[in-house]
């Protein structure tokens, strides 16, 4: 991977983003496990977050509320599947916590030390290929996952 910059690819249902950090592992996995760090960088351009529950543990329930830069709240409920520290995050993205499942999804993110930094490959599946170009194409589902992963780098660089 090269350094600063974001791969993505778009392949039938699934996309993946990848972006070599010059963070060391343990930092990265502190990053999108701990809540204090979740609300300074989760998220879209412009989106800000309110987490409601999080049980970050496998089989636990994260709750949370992205506010839009447009006033429109949207709820999100996650399940973590897997997390193996420092190196595996598992979830699927079960609806809005309230019956709505409009957006179905599992995602996999995945660390490798890599030198001094880390490798971040972050892996979206969805059901099939019509249901990403759905998603993509109501929510923006590709151009968000870009920004949510540039708007981590950027919050690393303040705190590294």
């Amino acid at each position: 991977m090269i350094k600063n910059n974001l791969e993505t690819v778009v392949e039938e249902n699934k996309v993946t983003y990848k972006k070599y950090f010059d963070v060391p592992v343990d930092l990265l996995f502190e990053v999108w496990s701990s809540p204090e760090h979740l609300t300074e960088w989760w998220g879209p351009d412009g989106f800000t977050l309110t987490i409601k529950s999080l049980d970050f543990s496998n089989g636990g329930i994260w709750e949370f509320i992205m506010h839009g830069p447009d006033g429109h709240d949207y709820k999100n409920k996650i399940q973590f599947i897997e997390i193996k520290k420092p190196n595996l995050i598992s979830y699927k993205h079960i609806g809005d916590g309230e019956g709505d499942e409009d957006v179905n999804f599992q995602s996999k993110i995945i660390l490798e030390t890599s030198g001094n930094g880390t490798n971040l490959l972050m892996e979206q599946i969805f059901s099939s290929k019509e249901e990403l170009e759905r998603v993509n194409q109501k929510y923006g589902a590709i151009e968000g996952g870009k920004q949510h992963v540039g708007n981590l780098a950027n919050y690393l660089d303040k705190i590294k």
